[in-house]
């Protein structure tokens, strides 16, 4: 069965940490800084690492810029993932556990099984293609599965759709999840305003401003 190229814990989580972040910031490479950030831990330690998986051949870095995969490095980075928010869909939609807490649970999970075993875990889930916090799931070749959907920000006032997808940060999303904004939840556009935002209603006649920013981030499928 094959282990993802036989990378350790530690290298799996940083590969993770950032294909995450390149999901949610404008532009790459990725600052260590930020890595550092989210793993908690001193730039030093970091440094060290990313400097241990570009002599494997799995990141390039750029002094005073940051990091960026090989293609291996996200290849990898890609698998890890995968089998993540497998285990996220697993806990959700079976031991109904609440979408951040899935996404806590499987940070632990993600290295238990091999990629043949994500397959079969896939399987059994009926092939989802994003997490219930919206993200994107790596398809098994190792390649992200095509949007579905449109962004937000493309609709027309008066269009009902549901959304498909979520690519915003991890605060963004905490507050779409709280406004009861997730993947497969319905509502319609009532307007845009000259700043940019959007104006919707919900299946409970909820109103919402959202930022021309964040309505680029949700994906939708309009009603027809």
């Amino acid at each position: 069965m094959e282990n993802i190229n036989n990378a350790s814990e530690s290298e799996q989580m940083y590969l993770v940490t950032i294909a995450r972040l390149g999901e949610v910031v404008d532009k790459c490479p990725i600052p260590i800084s930020k890595v550092a950030e989210i793993l908690e831990i001193t730039p030093i330690s970091a440094n060290q690492m990313i400097h241990h998986l570009e002599q494997h051949g799995l990141i390039t870095y750029t002094p005073y810029k940051g990091v960026e995969f090989t293609e291996a490095g996200w290849h990898t980075a890609n698998k890890i993932l995968r089998i993540r928010r497998l285990w996220e869909v697993f806990l959700a939609e079976h031991l109904r556990y609440a979408p951040k807490e899935a996404e806590t649970l499987s940070c632990s999970l993600e290295h238990a099984i091999s990629v043949e075993t994500a397959d079969r875990l896939a399987e059994f889930l009926d092939w989802p293609k994003v997490s219930p916090l919206g993200k994107p799931i790596p398809q098994s070749d190792g390649e992200n599965p095509q949007q579905i959907g449109i962004p937000l920000s493309s609709l027309h006032t008066g269009k009902t759709c549901t959304i498909s997808a979520i690519h915003a940060s991890e605060t963004e999303s905490a507050f779409l999840q709280e406004a009861g904004l997730c993947v497969g939840v319905q509502f319609e556009v009532l307007g845009n305003h000259q700043n940019g935002a959007y104006l919707i209603k919900n299946s409970e006649d909820d109103l919402l401003n959202l930022s021309s920013e964040l309505a680029q981030k949700i994906q939708v499928k309009p009603e027809k």
